[in-house]
């Protein structure tokens, strides 16, 4: 992939979403880069020079170096476990496929020691790179490449590889598409981010009438708003509403839109960070009780 192909894409940009992100550097443990990011809380996204693309957006609370340098296990010449880094394993099999041309950047903006704010940037970052590009970053939502089964974390003690004949893994099922983010900005709006919600009711009133179907939901306090109080994802709504019920103050609003396509909990956890995103994107702020 030339230069003039990777600087095309805002997810490629130094400023991607108005943040300052550092040059993009080789994330290959050998050639030495990693001991320059820095120890501080932040971002990161991985490239492959031969991939379109993002391959992995990511977040920490300790050190960038550290997580980072997890992450580079990917290197290792059998498939990782899934700790110290989730996205290890995926990231080698993508590493089989097209070779070791890894490459990251950073950001350690001022709010990422606080959590709430890190964790929902986070989300806006992937819920930008999928309505600007259709689908998720490779190895983000726990997801693997075809033609490979991930491994399991290190207690299980499964060391993942190419598939054999007849074998599969559910891993790399397709996830699902971006919303249609119509009224992104518009948190309380019927048709908030292209999705079709429900009438606003209070937590109190959450009885039969909610379908147990899958879809996702949002909970606000009608007299402070934005932010929401938390977005959520079920695989039965009716269910999760009840939950919700007996925790928090009957008095707060819900409103929840049925997604029957949303058949998987990657799937649903693909569209719930697409709203979690877009609240960021519109309130630079997570919803008040989401992290």
């Amino acid at each position: 992939m030339g230069a003039d192909k990777l600087t095309m894409q805002p997810y490629y940009e130094s400023d991607w979403l108005g943040f300052d992100w550092s040059d993009w550097v080789s994330f290959a443990p050998s050639d030495g880069y990693l001991s320059t990011a820095p120890t501080d809380e932040g971002l990161y996204r991985v490239r492959h020079q031969r991939t379109e693309g993002l391959e992995y957006i990511g977040q920490t609370g300790r050190s960038l170096r550290g997580r980072l340098r997890a992450l580079s296990g990917c290197y290792k010449p059998e498939m990782p476990f899934t700790d110290p880094h989730v996205a290890a394993p995926c990231l080698w099999a993508v590493r089989e496929e097209y070779g070791p041309e890894f490459e990251v950047s950073w950001i350690t903006p001022d709010v990422a020691p606080d959590r709430s704010q890190r964790l929902a940037i986070e989300e806006a970052l992937i819920a930008s790179y999928r309505r600007d590009t259709g689908e998720s970053p490779t190895a983000n939502f726990g997801r693997i490449i075809p033609g490979y089964r991930r491994s399991s974390n290190r207690s299980g003690g499964f060391t993942g590889g190419i598939l054999e004949e007849g074998e599969s893994e559910p891993n790399c099922e397709p996830g699902t598409g971006p919303l249609p983010w119509t009224d992104a900005d518009a948190i309380l709006s019927d048709s908030w981010m292209g999705l079709d919600w429900s009438e606003p009711e209070r937590l109190a009133d959450a009885y039969q009438q909610i379908p147990k179907e899958s879809g996702l939901y949002r909970i606000w306090n009608e007299d402070d708003v934005p932010p929401l109080e938390y977005i959520g994802q079920s695989g039965n709504l009716r269910s999760r509403l009840y939950r919700h019920r007996r925790n928090r103050d009957g008095d707060l609003l819900f409103s929840y839109t049925t997604l029957s396509e949303l058949d998987a909990a990657h799937k649903r956890s693909e569209v719930e960070t697409e709203l979690i995103g877009a609240h960021w994107l519109a309130c630079e702020m997570a919803p008040r009780d989401q992290f």
